[in-house]
């Protein structure tokens, strides 16, 4: 185990990014209660041209829930 933000510095650190490192991140972030972030890189993620994986869906529209952000949730519809 380790800390959310040491995982974000690596993550941040990496030359290139494939879906699994956005995947965790994404989870990561919504898993320990940062959904805003969770959101935010969903979006980073898309504008980065990457395609998202079944996990992202859960763990972004599992995010939005929380953030009761039926807007937030129609974007990644």
């Amino acid at each position: 185990c380790g800390s959310i933000q040491h995982a974000r510095d690596v993550f941040d650190k990496m030359p290139e990014r494939d879906v699994v490192a956005w995947t965790v991140m994404i989870a990561g972030y919504a898993m320990h209660g940062h959904d805003e972030e969770a959101f935010r890189l969903f979006l980073q993620m898309r504008q980065e041209n990457v395609k998202p994986d079944k996990v992202i869906f859960v763990s972004v529209l599992n995010a939005c829930g929380n953030l009761a952000a039926l807007e937030h949730g129609k974007q990644i519809h």
